[in-house]
């Protein structure tokens, strides 16, 4: 099995992650960008790149049973001696995986293995989809989760650094977009049958989930599905993040807010990003995606910030049991100062 193993370094990857992470630390020297702080305000949280060193694996082949296809991953880790927390992080259709690093890459710096599975839909998947894939990509990208918990590091399987150094009980399940669903999914929200029309569990054991930009409710959903999703979640979107499929329907961007607002209440949490787009100007899914053409604007760093230091509260305090960060989080909805009143924050 072939490995692309390299140290991370912003300057050999595409320039605008480059550019992401350059900013991500200069915003980080003053907080949230557009910030007035106080000695009584309370500070943003790890927007700055954290403690460790990133180690980034471009194309992990995962081992595949005889009949499989074959399957790559991402995979962004902390230099150092864990065992780490692990995040399995599903993109966006038709995006690219790189185009998240500003976010993963933030993550592994602060101790967590983020993995993400090329689903076929990725522009650059070496198996690209048939036809009769598309009534069923959400059973494909169940599929490939599964795949990162079964077979990633399998007997066998020696990536330096990393193979041992995951705390497979400590799991996050996030995504963006279609990822985003495919996070519902795992995380306990159902699926309509297509033949009895009865409701079906897709749901697999993970510990939290972070769900970007996620859809709300869909034909493929059972009813009720929102009802599923129980345990500590954190869900964002955005003022312009509005849902247009090509169908001609354009809901608007309140729909993406469903699986916050709809999920019984308990350690849920919700970011909503003022003038907030669907690929924060370009910044994450494509950066050909940004633009007035697809309700956006310039790259939104200042977005970007925010998720950044945000996520890594959520993460920190479910994953590690931090005092800071459940602290930060039990304080959410009163922390919008912080962002100059960029973002709205919740808590329920």
């Amino acid at each position: 099995m072939q490995h692309l193993n390299r140290w991370f370094d912003a300057g050999r990857r595409k320039a605008v992650a480059g550019r992401i992470a350059m900013v991500l630390a200069l915003a980080a020297t003053a907080g949230w960008p557009g910030t007035a702080h106080t000695e009584s305000s309370p500070a943003a949280y790890k927007t700055e790149s954290g403690p460790y060193g990133v180690r980034v694996i471009d194309n992990h082949v995962l081992p595949a049973e005889t009949g499989q296809r074959s399957l790559r991953a991402r995979i962004a880790f902390p230099e150092g001696e864990g065992p780490f927390p692990l995040v399995v992080f599903s993109h966006g259709f038709a995006c690219y995986r790189e185009s998240y690093s500003g976010l993963t890459d933030h993550w592994a710096s602060h101790g967590y293995v983020v993995v993400q599975p090329e689903h076929p839909d990725c522009p650059t998947s070496p198996v690209r989809l048939r036809p009769q894939d598309a009534t069923r990509m959400h059973y494909i990208r169940i599929s490939d989760v599964e795949r990162v918990l079964d077979a990633l590091f399998a007997p066998g399987e020696d990536v330096p650094g990393l193979t041992g150094n995951i705390d497979y009980g400590r799991k996050v399940m996030a995504g963006h977009s279609f990822g985003g669903m495919i996070a519902q999914i795992i995380w306990g929200q159902p699926l309509r049958d297509p033949e009895s029309s009865g409701s079906v569990s897709h749901a697999r054991d993970f510990d939290a989930a972070i769900i970007m930009s996620g859809p709300g409710t869909m034909p493929q959903m059972a009813d009720g599905a929102f009802t599923g999703l129980r345990g500590p979640m954190l869900v964002s979107g955005g003022t312009r993040d509005t849902r247009n499929a090509g169908d001609g329907v354009i809901y608007p961007w309140e729909w993406r807010l469903q699986a916050y607002e709809r999920s019984p209440p308990g350690n849920k949490y919700s970011v909503v990003l003022e003038e907030g787009d669907h690929y924060l100007g370009g910044l994450i899914c494509r950066d050909d995606r940004g633009g007035p053409q697809n309700r956006g604007g310039a790259p939104d760093v200042e977005g970007q910030t925010i998720l950044a230091g945000v996520s890594t509260a959520f993460l920190d305090a479910w994953m590690n049991d931090d005092a800071a960060a459940r602290q930060f989080l039990g304080e959410l909805d009163r922390h919008a100062g912080i962002t100059g009143g960029r973002a709205r924050f919740a808590r329920k």
